[in-house]
């Protein structure tokens, strides 16, 4: 059912990250990836993050995720300690041929974005049948 390196994590873009005011850090979002017979499916953990800030870019060879974790810090209050940072978040995705482009669902609930990659049906599992 497997086919090797279909979908590769990739680091995030470094010369991106230079350009950036040293004060702005990126989020990587957590990722699984598992196959189904007929898909890959992506899971990102998001939590804290709008469903309107997530932008889903899907090329030739790649997938990009890109989106803000908004601050939980409200106005007129005082930050005592922080392990929730707003700050913006990238992931990318390298993809091989074996993935149809034009048949990508996304789903977020509950702070998880769910990204099935379907297979294009030449790379698709088949039982043949003995004559």
């Amino acid at each position: 059912m497997s086919t090797r390196n279909a979908i590769a994590v990739t680091n995030q873009d470094n010369a991106a990250l230079m350009r950036r005011p040293q004060s702005v850090a990126t989020i990587a979002p957590l990722a699984d990836i598992y196959e189904t017979p007929d898909a890959y499916v992506l899971m990102l953990d998001m939590p804290g993050t709008r469903k309107d800030s997530i932008g889903i870019t899907i090329d030739k060879s790649s997938l990009i995720i890109k989106g803000e974790v908004e601050s939980h810090v409200k106005e007129n209050s005082t930050l005592l300690f922080n392990e929730i940072p707003g700050a913006p978040f990238h992931r990318a995705f390298n993809l091989t041929d074996g993935i149809d482009r034009n048949n990508v669902d996304a789903h977020y609930d509950n702070g998880v974005l769910t990204v099935k990659l379907f297979k294009k049906d030449d790379v698709k599992p088949r039982e043949i049948r003995i004559q």
